[in-house]
């Protein structure tokens, strides 16, 4: 931290002028009945297992702008942007998992999974939810596949409510969002709902644009007095114009490049284009006293077009000026199809959950490449290649005779089938403690089919079959100022992997094995102070197994009709931490909360091909991470806040040779809402306020740091919100 940091941070936790979280917006978060840990609705505080919680509007305030800002500041999770500076590509680690795969995300406790076999967190509709539920440790015992580390679950907008509502935002480079929403009841029996939302961002780097519309709607209406019915559907269409990262040299030091950090490098106009159709219908029928049987059923269709530059660190020659790109153009559809029914049944000392699912989803891929491509002599050994003068911005090799563009590379049809089935009981053993217990059967088959293409591949047909027992027991002691609990928990994952990877012309998978978690928390949650602290800690160690890794096939060596790759398993993963959350209200109008995680994850076996890096830290995961907002009431019409945030360095090269990437933020804002305004609301934030300059760091070889994606600049946001 320097010292114009500090002083500030000092600043904002001491004066009334400088503050974070809306007041509203706090209590809301402290008090928000939550479903994610136990598919029982419950008391966050009450909950034996670390969440955070967040609605929209809480988030909008402070700032959201785009998909994954939904991780700033939650212990355990740390995000940092990929290739495009949006939302194209983040990296997502919860307590030291190597990425976005390590979680689940789910929508109102529907799991979404893409055709890569984890979420595309541009694909999800985050103008339709309210807000966010963030669950820290395994959760496969309840939602199967995925949920490793973690689980996500985006709650959608409620229709019980009459509401009409009106907001707009406006801000730097080019950004306006405009909203509006539509909600009635229907008497005393339910209600409908209707939001439209469009956002167009200018984006402050060279071709770092998009353009987000979003339909929702919903109804929910009582059939009876023990029936309810929910449905919902929401379209989103999402375009974005990605720009690239800069290279770095061997020192790890970011090189002046052409255009500078707000320039573009690379090929041609690259976008990012995403439509999701997505609708749900619930039915929830009270069986008798105690007993409710809930049936869901959801179908999504997904469209994704794309052209990419994606860094190529095999053609980094800074001694020549020379960065590289493969040019990539994809083309992708997906049908899933999900259905499930579920019962509770609450007896005496027992709350029990059970229930049976399965999904199936098909997926057709096309992908074409561009760039210089060949293993000859004359094309340079080289993989569609792009090979740009960094100083000029210049495409050096585009006239070379083995340079072509949109070549088609792959033609592909995957069949997935998914089906589980879980029980999950919370038993009361005494007044004050409460024991769970539950598992889950999962088992999952794919089948891939790649079209022969002459003179490219020779096409084939795997099938990958897979399934786990996932376990889950905790218990709780209830003490009258909060709760002390312990758990174990096994996540479990497939280990399918994107669909590229089971082209058996391009990968050797000789077998399939799924990675699993085992994952021990002790935590304590409570309040004290006569109520002006709440406090929760979680410790944590988790075990993983049998990690999926692409790695050189020795075959090939020797045989030129062998696949290139090879997919092998067998890597262990260990992590360990600590999870402090404070919430201090010393006076009304007042607040301040502290974030802070310590992670030290560790390979204790990880080997590519020859070279063995067991020992070495994860890329990616920052040691310590600090957060701090708070807010004051100013007047009864102001409200000022404050956001503080600290990322520690992080291993950048597989090999710990190089480290980097650690900053820090400060986001400043107030809300404005005099009483005569009635029911309008004036929001300004103002995003890094200290303009600091900032780059994630990437590692595209196993000694040496290769690429980096600047941070976002001092940005200002103002929104209007009216309600009727």
């Amino acid at each position: 931290m320097n010292i114009r940091s500090i002083l500030l941070l000092s600043s904002a936790l001491l004066s009334a002028h400088t503050m974070a979280h809306a007041e509203d917006a706090e209590d809301a978060d402290s008090r928000t009945i939550v479903v994610t840990a136990t598919r029982l609705e419950q008391d966050k505080e009450t909950v034996p297992a670390s969440i955070s919680v967040a609605t929209m509007d809480a988030l909008r305030q402070n700032g959201f702008v785009t998909g994954t800002d939904e991780f700033r500041g939650v212990p355990g999770v740390f995000f940092r942007r990929g290739e495009g500076d949006s939302d194209e590509f983040p990296f997502v680690s919860f307590r030291g998992s190597t990425g976005t795969d390590g979680s689940l995300s789910l929508i109102d406790g529907i799991p979404i999974v893409g055709p890569y076999e984890e979420t595309q967190l541009y694909d999800l509709p985050y103008d339709a939810f309210e807000r966010v539920e963030i669950l820290k440790g395994p959760n496969s015992a309840l939602y199967g596949r995925g949920a490793l580390y973690g689980s996500t679950n985006y709650i959608t907008r409620s229709a019980r409510s009459d509401v009409t509502s009106f907001a707009a935002t406006a801000g730097s480079d080019n950004f306006y969002r405009g909203e509006l929403v539509f909600g009635r009841k229907l008497g005393d029996n339910g209600g409908a709902l209707l939001s439209g939302v469009y956002e167009h961002n200018g984006g402050w780097r060279d071709k770092d644009r998009r353009k987000i519309w979003n339909i929702f709607g919903k109804v929910e209406t009582d059939l009876g007095e023990t029936t309810r019915l929910t449905a919902y559907l929401t379209y989103n269409d999402r375009n974005t114009r990605p720009t690239n990262a800069i290279p770095l040299g061997a020192d790890g030091r970011v090189l002046d490049v052409f255009g500078g950090r707000e320039g573009f490098l690379g090929f041609g106009d690259p976008f990012n284009h995403t439509r999701t159709l997505f609708g749900v219908v619930k039915l929830e029928q009270e069986l008798s006293e105690g007993l409710t049987l809930t049936l869901t059923g959801h179908g999504r269709r997904n469209k994704r077009d794309t052209f990419l530059n994606f860094f190529d660190s095999f053609a980094l020659d800074v001694d020549n000026g020379i960065v590289g790109f493969n040019g990539f153009r994809g083309r992708t559809r997906q049908k899933a199809y999900f259905g499930e029914a579920v019962l509770n049944w609450q007896t005496g000392s027992h709350n029990i959950v059970a229930g049976i699912g399965g999904e199936k989803s098909k997926i057709t891929g096309q992908e074409r490449w561009t760039g210089e491509n060949g293993f000859t002599f004359e094309c340079n050994f080289t993989f569609y290649s792009i090979q740009i003068d960094y100083r000029t911005g210049q495409v050096l090799n585009r006239n070379n005779p083995c340079f072509v563009v949109d070549e088609l590379l792959s033609q592909s049809r995957f069949n997935n089938s998914f089906w589980g089935a879980f029980v999950q009981d919370e038993i009361s053993l005494a007044e004050r403690f409460t024991l769970t217990l539950g598992a889950r059967y999962d088992s999952f088959k794919r089948i891939s089919n790649f079209t022969p293409i002459a003179a490219i591949t020779g096409g084939g047909r795997l099938t990958g079959k897979a399934d786990a027992i996932s376990p889950k027991v905790s218990l709780s002691y209830r003490p009258e100022w909060g709760q002390l609990y312990a758990s174990f928990s096994r996540g479990f994952n497939s280990n399918f992997g994107p669909t590229f990877e089971w082209d058996p012309f391009q990968y050797a998978r000789p077998e399939n094995k799924p990675t699993t978690l085992d994952s021990y928390e002790v935590g304590v949650k409570g309040r004290a102070l006569n109520d002006t602290l709440r406090f929760e800690t979680a410790l944590f160690y988790t075990r993983q197994k049998n990690r999926r890794i692409s790695d050189f096939n020795p075959a090939a060596a020797t045989d030129p009709t062998a696949p290139f790759n090879l997919i092998t398993f067998g890597s262990l993963l260990e992590s360990k931490g600590a999870e402090v959350s404070l919430d201090i209200r010393p006076r009304d109008g007042t607040q301040i909360r502290i974030n802070y995680s310590y992670i030290d994850p560790e390979w204790k076996d990880y080997a590519l091909g020859t070279t063995d890096l067991s020992g070495t830290t994860p890329t990616g995961v920052p040691k310590n991470m600090v957060y701090i907002n708070a807010s004051q009431q100013i007047t009864p019409w102001l409200t000022g806040r404050a956001i503080f945030e600290w990322y520690d360095d992080y291993k950048i090269t597989q090999s710990n040779n190089f480290e980097g990437g650690g900053y820090e933020l400060v986001t400043l804002g107030a809300r404005i809402a005099p009483e005569k305004w009635q029911g309008v609301t004036l929001d300004l934030t103002l995003l890094n306020a200290l303009d600091k300059e900032y780059y994630f760091y990437f590692g595209g070889r196993t000694f040496q740091a290769t690429h980096a994606t600047p941070g976002t600049p001092r940005q200002f946001r103002a929104t209007l919100k009216a309600s009727f």
